[in-house]
């Protein structure tokens, strides 16, 4: 299974906090808009996640600095304690990916970067039979409308907000939505900026995660170069 990225995205407010390197300001985030629809297209759903894995971006696609890190799983036998919850908890599948947000996929892939700084790029990717890409997306942001704030403690049962806002970027693919994310703990916050869009038979997002604001502009290049790639449209 690969890293849940919400879960990436709360140690890392640890990890932050620690390193006092974090944002401490509080600013009020925009009202999320109105959901996207997909339209209902019928494509062939991609059943190879090598393939699909294959369609993600690489670290020379990204500025320059990161570096692509594993999926997160924790190592055979390893088993720390973890007094981690989220209120509502459905709300801990914020940012987590696709398919996991959304089971039933025919096949799905991830990749992760991060800098040195604490900067982070996640991408995930998952083909659903049928109708269900629209589903899914669909899925995706009520799940987001409900959750635009909770609360919830770490793996260290240090006490974590989270508030989720609008997020203004160029409509892509079939169908796309955007919205940001801001993880708060001991003082210190997280941000987070993601787009989450349908393109045939697949539902892709990408989530770009600083200890400062992030800049729309690089969710929007990531976002864009990412869904050239799978519809293998030539571009820098």
């Amino acid at each position: 299974m690969g890293r849940v990225i919400g879960t990436g995205v709360l140690a890392a407010v640890a990890v932050v906090a620690l390193a006092g390197c974090g944002s401490s300001h509080r600013d009020s985030l925009p009202a999320l808009g109105s959901p996207a629809v997909a339209p209902s297209v019928i494509a062939v759903p991609v059943t190879d996640s090598a393939a699909l894995a294959a369609l993600l971006l690489g670290t020379a696609d990204l500025p320059s600095g990161y570096t692509a890190t594993d999926d997160g799983t924790a190592p055979a036998g390893a088993n720390p304690a973890d007094r981690s919850h989220t209120e509502p908890a459905a709300c801990a599948n914020v940012l987590s990916a696709i398919w996991q947000q959304v089971p039933g996929s025919t096949a799905h892939a991830a990749a992760h970067f991060e800098t040195p700084a604490f900067d982070s790029v996640d991408i995930d990717i998952a083909s659903y039979p049928g109708n269900g890409a629209a589903d899914a997306f669909a899925a995706v942001q009520r799940l987001v409308h409900g959750c635009t704030s909770y609360s919830g403690t770490d793996a260290d049962g240090t006490a974590v907000r989270y508030r989720i806002g609008g997020l203004s970027q160029p409509p892509i693919a079939d169908a796309s939505a955007s919205f940001q994310v801001v993880t708060t703990s001991s003082g210190m916050s997280l941000y987070s900026a993601a787009t989450v869009a349908v393109t045939g038979s697949a539902v892709v997002q990408v989530a770009v995660t600083s200890p400062n604001k992030v800049d729309p502009g690089t969710l929007q290049d990531l976002t864009a170069k990412q869904i050239r790639r799978l519809l293998g449209v030539p571009g820098p």
